[in-house]
């Protein structure tokens, strides 16, 4: 081995630890952060303080174990079933709009009885999975369009069953890694651009398609909850939220004294986890905490530019598309740069589905290959 071939794979191996002491850095960050925002909700419903933090903390033993034994595994195993696991993920998401459970209008959870689940956040690994594999397996000249729509069709289908409960959020969440996904494949640029052009305009459509979202997009565009006038209603969490990151000031309050945990701001622990952020650790701790999702981010998409192996690229591409797209989704509607979308933050966030899901992502992402 020559000294460049050395220094390329401690380049690599140093990528993976970077990866990987980012992210625990951000499940860390997570714990301290849902155990202050879920505390007084939890005793509200539950009677109990840590009934949240503590399924928090099950759902991260249950990914973390997960993904380490799919590390273990050689990952050929798993995209060897990966058309019986969209197959089996597409008929949960149909089943689901007839027998799920109805929250707040939206029919997003599958209720086992031991265990509530959220199949639309199992969806996204899963379809990462599958555009990986696809795109991989065809060498494509760029002409082949039969390959693209083979590849696309399923997830599309996923797609519109979960714009259907309605969750936009994650609809778009979905649309925009596989976009990456082939955009990052060997597919000349053109398609993926094409594509781009004909979901652009087909999500400001469905946007627009029912009237809470409507109107969601028209206070957005239009400033309405920056000129002061709209206190409740549409503005309720932008102003509750910019309240909480502005009380943190340059330190911060402290961890665990957050106020907007009492009532005052709604989904503090999931959607608007990044305000507690503000309030608790102030904006030095809010840069510091950037600073390493950024960082995280960035880990990703490098390992990926650097992977030789062409499905771990694509697989990899798509998990941190995943990760960015929903950080930027998250943060920029906490302080109302983007529009409202009920995005969770990822490895931060409350959410047994939600953690467990991106942990076993990780997991394939780190899985070995016994070529």
């Amino acid at each position: 081995m020559n000294l460049k071939m050395k220094i390329n794979l401690y380049f690599d191996k140093y990528l993976i630890k970077i990866n990987l002491i980012f992210v625990t850095l951000l499940i860390t960050f997570g714990i301290f952060l849902v155990s202050s925002a879920t505390a007084v909700e939890s005793q509200r419903i539950y009677e109990d303080s840590f009934y949240m933090i503590r399924n928090h903390l099950l759902a991260l033993f249950i990914g973390i174990i997960g993904a380490y034994l799919i590390t273990k595994i050689d990952y050929k195993n798993i995209t060897n079933i990966s058309n019986y696991l969209i197959i089996f993920m597409t008929l949960i998401l149909f089943f689901l709009l007839t027998y799920g459970e109805n929250v707040f209008g939206s029919t997003r959870w599958l209720d086992l009885g031991f265990v509530r689940l959220q199949p639309s956040e199992i969806a996204k690994p899963i379809i990462i999975i599958w555009v990986a594999d696809q795109l991989s397996k065809v060498d494509l000249d760029g002409n082949n369009i039969k390959s693209i729509w083979r590849t696309s069709f399923m997830p599309a289908i996923a797609i519109i069953l979960i714009f259907l409960q309605p969750d936009f959020g994650t609809a778009a969440t979905l649309a925009f890694i596989v976009f990456i996904q082939l955009l990052f494949s060997k597919v000349k640029f053109i398609y993926p651009a094409l594509l781009s052009v004909v979901a652009w305009f087909t999500g400001k459509f469905f946007l627009s398609s029912e009237i809470y979202r409507a109107e969601r997009l028209r206070v957005w565009s239009e400033g309405i909850c920056d000129q002061g006038l709209e206190l409740l209603g549409s503005c309720f969490q932008v102003h509750q939220s910019r309240i909480a990151i502005s009380s943190g000031g340059m330190f911060g309050l402290g961890p665990g004294t957050s106020r907007a945990r009492w009532g005052s701001l709604p989904s503090a622990y999931s959607d608007f986890i990044s305000a507690i952020i503000g309030e608790e650790y102030g904006f030095v701790g809010y840069i510091v905490f950037m600073f390493i999702l950024s960082v995280s981010i960035m880990s990703f998409f490098l390992i990926a530019i650097r992977q030789k192996n062409e499905f771990k690229r694509i697989f990899t591409v798509g998990l941190g598309a995943w990760i960015l797209f929903q950080s930027v989704l998250n943060l920029g509607a906490s302080v109302y740069l983007l529009p409202i979308t009920g995005i969770v933050l990822p490895f931060v966030s409350y959410g047994g589905s939600a953690m467990v899901s991106i942990l076993i992502a990780l997991g394939i992402m780190h899985s070995r290959d016994y070529e």
